[in-house]
């Protein structure tokens, strides 16, 4: 958790999704750890919900361990096995370092900007 300027208690996370069909994408904003992963997996499973086809906007997450690494792992395998797909922009060096060193690279496509992304897919 962080404090605003008037020592009001914020999150750390927030996460809002957004209907560009049809892709619903996730706009990730704050840390991705053990003690935020909860708001973003319940997030993840309402745009699931909605669509097969999902798209983590990254440009504002700050950092990511491996319970983010999971997150996208699942949204992967839930993809496939619905017949979507899942894929990720604009991340930041950090984390698109994680997911590069734990291959994930390999399976989910990274795309540079929100807008190459609508884009290409």
């Amino acid at each position: 958790m962080s404090y605003d300027g008037e020592g009001a208690l914020m999150p750390s996370l927030q996460v809002r999704t957004d209907r560009h069909d049809p892709y619903v994408v996730i706009t990730v904003l704050g840390d991705v750890d053990t003690t935020t992963i909860d708001h973003l997996q319940e997030q993840v499973k309402h745009a699931q919900r909605v669509s097969a086809h999902l798209l983590f906007d990254l440009a504002g997450m700050t950092f990511m361990d491996s319970a983010g690494i999971r997150v996208l792992l699942d949204a992967y395998n839930h993809a496939r096995a619905n017949q979507g797909t899942v894929a990720v922009c604009s991340p930041r060096p950090s984390p698109r370092k994680v997911m590069e060193l734990v291959g994930l690279t390999d399976y989910i496509p990274v795309h540079d900007t929100l807008i190459e992304a609508l884009t290409e897919l």
